[in-house]
């Protein structure tokens, strides 16, 4: 979560984490070369992933602060939030994705980390794995059952 500037290092954290939800009062900047400074913590990697290689380029050479609403139209954060709803948006957020079964979560993190170096006969056979593994699991029957008696699923991670 961006609630302010996300400048140098905290920019390159911000741009390894799985989500960006920024208030509308964020930014991110890629400041490194105002000091004289190389791109550290993982920018150089995950900056051309999340927007391509020319933008990444022009984010780092030009040094720019981005705000908000840009950042989300060109994919750098995921989603805006006024600064008013900020906090409350952000809980709740994280709240449902802690209630969401952490193996089928783990494995499609994994499986979406590969798509980005795997071919897709490579992805498949992956997405395979994962779902047998999770097919297995006591929060498949859980999330399975809950479906057919139509309540919440509680998941345990087991």
């Amino acid at each position: 979560a961006i609630n302010g500037p996300a400048a140098g290092a905290g920019a390159s954290l911000a741009l390894a984490c799985d989500v960006r939800i920024a208030s509308e009062a964020g930014s991110i900047g890629f400041s490194f070369n105002r000091i004289g400074l190389h791109p550290d913590w993982g920018a150089t990697y995950f900056l051309p992933r999340v927007v391509g290689l020319g933008r990444a380029t022009e984010l780092i050479l030009s040094g720019r602060s981005v705000p908000a609403a840009e950042a989300e139209r060109i994919g750098l954060v995921d989603r805006v939030i006024p600064s008013e709803r900020f906090r409350d948006e952000v809980r709740a957020y994280a709240t449902a994705l802690a209630a969401k079964p952490p193996l089928a979560l783990a494995a499609a993190k994994r499986t979406l980390a590969r798509s980005l170096v795997g071919d897709l006969e490579e992805v498949l056979l992956a997405e395979f794995a994962a779902q047998m593994e999770c097919f297995r699991s006591a929060d498949a029957r859980e999330g399975i059952g809950a479906f057919v008696e139509k309540r919440t699923p509680t998941f345990t991670g087991e």
